[in-house]
């Protein structure tokens, strides 16, 4: 249950804004693609729209449209790519990495105030335990594809065929 507050809790600035709320000068969707690419930008020559869409685990299509989001808004720049003239290599602009840069630090500064008044052994046991549990959900990752034909059992949709890649 923790996991799922969590969750919802975290969650919440992804959602829209209502009605009447001042518009957000970033929209966190935008974040979520300047961090994908920073972040594959450590690993990989060039980072592309397929590699942010595996990133972030969306489809390529849906990727394209974030990405242009984020070019739109001047977090990231398409440059000629040096492997493959048919593909582009996206990389952050310097307002991207500004924006990155405040984002990090926030995050780390909420974090470090979540645990402001734990002990040092709390801290590290805690690390410990959500790393060991982040491994094991990556080595088993749920079955979505059996999820799926449960959910379809359970609405009475069997004749339903649900695939998943």
């Amino acid at each position: 249950m923790a996991l799922f507050r969590l969750r919802r809790i975290w969650a919440r600035p992804l959602r829209a804004r209502r009605a009447g709320e001042p518009p957000r000068p970033v929209q966190m969707s935008n974040v979520m693609v300047v961090h994908a690419v920073h972040k594959l930008s450590l690993d990989v020559p060039e980072v592309t729209v397929g590699a942010v869409a595996e990133q972030l685990d969306v489809d390529p299509s849906t990727a394209s449209r974030l990405v242009n989001d984020a070019i739109g808004a001047g977090l990231l720049a398409r440059e000629e790519s040096a492997v493959d003239a048919r593909r582009a290599r996206l990389v952050l602009s310097e307002r991207g990495r500004r924006v990155l840069e405040v984002v990090v630090r926030y995050r780390r500064t909420y974090l470090d105030g979540l645990i402001a008044d734990w002990t040092e052994a709390d801290r590290e046991t805690f690390a410990r335990l959500l790393t060991r549990f982040a491994e094991a959900a990556v080595a088993r990752p749920a079955d979505l594809a059996g999820l799926d034909r449960m959910v379809a059992e359970a609405a009475g949709m069997t004749d339903v065929a649900v695939t998943r890649p």
